[in-house]
């Protein structure tokens, strides 16, 4: 009866060993399920400030090249004024 005891004893104690490593493994899921969904909404928004910033450029760009060519208009009649100022 002495070692059917033990054995008993040892058998409850591996079951109860059993459920924490269970228990620890299900929180372990759930930390998981968190992280995967807070790296979720951090990719999300980390898309959505590259599209602001690619948005933000083409508009310098396309603000850049106006004025670019307001400049070039600018340069040809105070080329053609000098023209007639200084060769007319």
């Amino acid at each position: 009866m002495k070692n059917e005891d033990k054995i008993v004893e040892l058998l409850a104690e591996t079951i109860r060993h059993q459920d924490r490593q269970e228990e620890i493994l299900q929180k372990h899921s759930k930390l998981l399920e968190v992280q995967g969904g807070l790296l979720e909404k951090l990719v999300d928004g980390q898309e959505k400030l590259v599209d602001g910033q690619e948005k933000l450029l083409y508009e310098f760009h396309k603000m850049n090249d106006h004025l670019l060519t307001k400049q070039e208009k600018i340069e040809d009649r105070v080329s053609r004024l000098e023209d007639k100022v200084f060769k007319g």
